[in-house]
């Protein structure tokens, strides 16, 4: 059986759940899936005085990542169970690969699983900084800093055997960087079908509202709804911070701001609404995790091509809109039962048609096969944590 090393930052691997708990826990899964028995290595991002005095001059995500005995920790688990395979949890440990070629045995493999190049949305945070109360400040400017981050990512890519990543699109990008291999994984859906009564006036959307690509999406769509004079529709709107939130509520009137909620409360919410809304129009990275909870609820979603980015089905379909106009057009049309009704079913096929853990899982043994070696086709698995 091959043995796997997973170095992953702590708070990946416990509640709450948000979308990088959810792709890490996907990540395990099919890891394990595919045959690998997983030891963990985990660690804390460096909180050191000197570093937290440096991070207000410069903000790159990639500027002293990890405790600075985390290559240590890494040699001595790996000396310990000499691991067939790396398996690093986020791209800002990619420019650890080159240190860690000197503590790993030498047919070691390297695999960046990827939630996203950082500075992807670095661009979009400074391309909407002077429309949007956005909260982020790349320091020293934004030309320094998404271009030192852009330069570490490319660099690092020559000590990766492979990336792995959430969607095509960043699949493309890994690429366009310089990486010498690339796959990417699809998403799986849990089913949790909703007990569904909508009330005939509500979408909702749920997500983090400082993030540039959701907050620029979400507004666009919201200015196109306030000149629909008339149009009866509520948007639900669940997540943080709640400063943001209410911004939002106040500035448009057909917005209540519910804040965060927990699991059931969220389920009872949700149950309420004709469609689940996603309302994206850049190329952001990484995938929307919430999307998969949407299509396991079985109820309509509304999204745009690159919103379902990381997605796949055989069978079904979402409402697809890809201008804030169209967008609010199928808000609309959905508020009709009937209409929300076939939509639902659409849903159900696409939750009914995606890959399951075993689906992915080969997709990954086939890849790391090509790596050097034979993966067990048994699935197993090893001290994995619980979230």
């Amino acid at each position: 059986m091959r043995r796997g090393l997973f170095v992953t930052y702590s708070r990946y691997l416990r509640p709450p759940l948000g979308g990088v708990q959810v792709c890490t826990r996907e990540y395990v899964d099919v890891i394990s899936a595919a045959g690998i028995s997983l030891d963990f290595c985990t660690f804390e991002s460096d909180n050191r005085i000197s570093t937290r005095a440096l991070r207000r001059v410069f903000s790159s995500p990639y500027f002293r990542s990890a405790e600075p005995s985390l290559v240590e920790q890494i040699a001595l688990a790996a000396a310990e169970q000499p691991p067939d395979f790396l398996f690093l949890n986020q791209v800002s440990l990619a420019p650890l690969a080159s240190r860690l070629r000197r503590v790993l045995p030498p047919d070691c493999r390297t695999v960046l699983l990827s939630h996203g190049l950082e500075s992807t949305d670095m661009l979009h945070a400074a391309r909407t900084a002077e429309t949007l109360p956005m909260q982020v400040r790349l320091r020293p400017n934004p030309s320094i800093v998404i271009g030192d981050s852009l330069l570490t990512e490319a660099r690092s890519r020559a000590d990766i055997d492979v990336v792995c990543t959430l969607s095509p699109f960043d699949r493309d990008l890994e690429q366009w960087i310089g990486a010498k291999r690339t796959a990417w994984l699809p998403r799986v859906i849990a089913g949790k079908p909703l007990d569904w009564r909508p009330t005939g006036d509500r979408v909702g959307l749920v997500g983090t509202l400082d993030h540039a690509p959701n907050l620029e999406g979400l507004i666009m769509v919201l200015d196109s709804l306030a000149q629909r004079h008339g149009a009866q529709l509520r948007v639900r709107l669940v997540g943080g911070p709640t400063q943001m939130g209410r911004w939002i509520a106040a500035k448009y009137p057909a917005v209540d701001y519910l804040g965060p909620l927990g699991d059931r409360e969220l389920a009872d919410e949700a149950s309420s609404w004709n469609a689940f809304i996603h309302p994206l129009f850049c190329r952001a990275r990484g995938c929307s995790t919430k999307l998969a909870t949407a299509i396991g609820w079985h109820i309509p979603v509304v999204t745009t091509t690159v919103g379902h980015r990381g997605y796949e089905w055989r069978e079904g379909h979402f409402a697809v809109a890809d201008d804030p106009s169209s967008f609010v057009d199928a808000c609309l049309r959905l508020l009709s039962r009937d209409a929300a009704d076939t939509a639902r079913r659409g849903i159900v096929d696409v939750a009914n048609s995606s890959p399951t853990v075993p689906d992915v899982a080969e997709r990954l043994r086939s890849l790391l096969e090509s790596l050097g070696g034979q993966t067990s086709g048994s699935r197993a698995r090893r001290d994995v944590p619980s979230f």
